[in-house]
């Protein structure tokens, strides 16, 4: 079994490091730490002591999924029930993890968690952060970027934390689109806007997980602990106690697989993971959640695009883009950001989407699903279906004259040019070959969720949400949102 010492967290004037110890050693990590730099205006001596060794848990607990079996030892006591909690959102982890192999190797069997947490004597009590702001991560993604400008409209100057952590072979922290996102974000709302900076995601081997047999990445398993983190920190240093990660529906998704429940293979930023770690949070009178967890990802794009198009254009939501691109406008991912704007009338190429580039990746684009995914789907099948079917009911949507006016950039000779034209006749294409792909259902914010969003904000968060969306009864996904909270009970009710 492998042993994983944790180490006091070392907090200087603007720099927290966090440092652990695993034996045998293991190919995960090309270092065990990792730091989380602040700008001069954060006051790290206001975030409480026992808070960084929370910070610390919840950046790191996924990669103990890929250790196992393991022991994790801590110098802090360990409140009643503690390892428990973290054992049970790590079984649910696991249950997910487990459904999705990589076919690469043969990882430990998910019957057996194979993970003990023990604490020490080292008495550091929870205290409560004084304060009642709000404040999101920020990465300018569509999700973020809504949460950020709904937050700028219901709260006064909400706190944005943004976390530049690069990664070796990406660019999307590097880029000089990004340096002006941020700088356009703070001259268009009235926030405070704190930028982190942080070497993990440079301190992990990103094949670790795939070579030991899952096919979700270290990233996917990390990055958004890392953000909440930073964000947690952040938020306690300015008094800043109601805080969100932006989750959409498609991450909500969960299923009965074997008896178990399980989840999207995204569930690190789960509306049942968040409500867990929120749960831990509670002593610190910090509240920790989403204001999205109604909305589907297509719903997200057309608020931000009707409600807010002063900031819309700010939109970067590519993970491949390269060292000098807006984005890269040849994924899937911009084709798809790029065809919901066009459906609705708006112009992808505000955010950077260059058109000429994207129109020879539709060229060739495929669907993906030939047929709807079978009754024992799980959750990952039902939202790639269901995510397909939107996407190309947005492609066939795009009006050819719209499509021209956009591709010409407002000057009527180019409507004529010869790159209009190769623009046009891609898309046209791509319209045939989507024709007689079946229609989606017909989606709504789901009202279930509304349920559970910060109590300040609920009421007049639904009054948007219902000015700009139709609704999908609760009985819809009645299912999903007691399959969800199932899920967070199960590990909160161990801190009871």
């Amino acid at each position: 079994m492998r042993q994983i010492h944790l180490e006091p967290p070392v907090v200087q004037a603007r720099t927290a490091t966090f440092r652990w110890r695993v034996t045998p050693e293991t190919p995960l990590y090309y270092k065990t730490e990792f730091s989380l730099r602040f700008p001069e205006t954060i006051d790290l001596a206001r975030v409480p002591e026992r808070l960084w060794w929370d910070i610390f848990l919840i950046v790191l607990h996924s990669h103990w999924l890929l250790l196992r079996p393991c022991e994790v030892r801590l110098p802090v006591k360990l409140g009643p029930g503690e390892a428990r909690f973290w054992q049970e959102h790590l079984r649910t982890g696991l249950d997910t993890l487990a459904l999705h192999p990589s076919g690469k190797g043969a990882p430990p069997p998910p019957d057996s968690l194979g993970i003990d947490i023990v604490g020490g004597d080292l008495d550091c009590p929870r205290r409560r952060v004084e304060g009642s702001g709000f404040g999101t991560a920020f990465s300018s993604g569509k999700d973020s970027l809504l949460q950020a400008a709904l937050l700028a409209e219901l709260t006064e100057r909400p706190l944005l934390v943004a976390t530049t952590a690069p990664m070796p072979r990406t660019f999307d922290h590097e880029t000089p689109r990004r340096r002006q996102v941020f700088a356009a974000i703070q001259a268009r709302r009235n926030v405070n806007f704190v930028e982190v900076e942080s070497d993990l995601r440079a301190n992990w081997n990103q094949g670790f997980a795939a070579i030991h047999g899952y096919a979700i990445g270290v990233n996917e398993l990390t990055d958004a602990f890392l953000y909440a983190g930073a964000l947690l920190a952040a938020g306690a240093a300015t008094g800043t106690t109601r805080l969100f990660v932006a989750s959409e529906v498609e991450v909500q998704e969960n299923a009965v697989v074997g008896g178990k429940i399980v989840q999207h293979p995204h569930f690190m930023y789960s509306a049942a993971t968040q409500r867990a770690i929120s749960a831990l949070l509670a002593p610190y009178g910090l509240h920790y959640g989403s204001l999205t967890w109604p909305l589907y990802s297509n719903h997200v794009q057309h608020l931000l695009w009707t409600r807010y198009p002063d900031v819309s254009d700010l939109q970067y939501s590519c993970f491949m883009v390269g060292k000098n691109e807006a984005a890269c406008s040849r994924c899937g991912q911009c084709l798809r950001i790029a065809c919901n704007a066009l459906a609705e009338g708006f112009d992808p190429q505000r955010m950077g989407i260059d058109l000429e580039a994207l129109a020879a990746f539709a060229r060739g684009w495929k669907a993906k699903w030939k047929a709807a995914p079978g009754p024992a789907a799980d959750p990952r099948d039902i939202a790639s279906y269901r995510f397909e079917q939107l996407v190309c009911d947005s492609i066939r949507r795009i009006s050819p004259w719209h499509l021209v006016r956009v591709a010409a950039r407002g000057r009527i000779l180019g409507l004529w040019s010869r790159r209009t034209r190769a623009i046009v006749a891609a898309f046209r294409d791509l319209q045939r070959r989507v024709r007689g792909y079946p229609p989606p259902p017909r989606i709504g914010y789901r009202e279930g969720f509304c349920d559970w969003l910060e109590p300040a904000l609920r009421e007049r968060l639904i009054a948007i949400f219902r000015q700009h969306l139709p609704a999908e009864p609760r009985a819809a996904h009645a299912g999903v949102l007691e399959r969800s909270d199932a899920m967070t009970r199960r590990a909160a009710a161990a801190l009871a």
